[in-house]
């Protein structure tokens, strides 16, 4: 194992869920996250995405994902439109005091794990799981191009649809939490 400890800035996002290998979507615009994101910009890109235990809490689940900054985008109301890469996960150490509004903290990760890289093609049933998408979507009322699933890749399909469905805080701690 090579434990490598980063100090990064943290995201507390109620929802919001940010897999290895998932790309997330954000639109900042509250003042102390937009100097998250500066400050991210100006170190290593890093910013750690977590669940707080409760929709209003500070307290958060220990394991999150490290993000990196792939693209971002100033807007003229200086609000930052960003798009972060899922790298690995993390587990959180202890938080540091500063003088900022955000929140940073000492993270530890495995710098030679990419989590969720053990995916295996051959125990997944794709159409299956479409299937029982389509039926979750229904249900919910949901829209989507059901059609167009059958054209991304097999490990992405199911990352993407754990970070968009609507689970709770907890089902989606479980989900980042899960082995593979």
């Amino acid at each position: 194992m090579n434990i490598i400890t980063k100090t990064i800035p943290i995201f507390p996002l109620s929802g919001a869920l940010l897999l290895p290998s998932g790309n997330l979507p954000l639109n900042i615009f509250e003042p102390r996250y937009i100097s998250m994101v500066k400050y991210a910009l100006s170190h290593n890109k890093l910013i750690g995405m977590i669940q707080p235990k409760d929709n209003d809490s500070k307290e958060l689940f220990n394991v999150g994902c490290i993000g990196k900054i792939t693209t971002y985008n100033e807007t003229e109301d200086n609000t930052y439109i960003i798009s972060l890469k899922g790298l690995t996960k993390f587990q959180i150490k202890n938080e540091i005091k500063h003088d900022k509004k955000f929140r940073l903290f000492d993270v530890e990760y495995d710098e030679k794990i990419s989590n969720f890289n053990q995916f295996n093609d051959k125990l997944f049933n794709k159409y299956k799981f479409i299937e029982k998408i389509n039926f979750f979507f229904k249900k919910r009322g949901f829209i989507a191009n059901i059609k167009s699933f059958n054209q991304i890749n097999n490990k992405a399909l199911v990352i993407m649809i754990a970070m968009i469905c609507p689970f709770s805080n907890n089902e989606k701690q479980a989900l980042l939490e899960c082995e593979n």
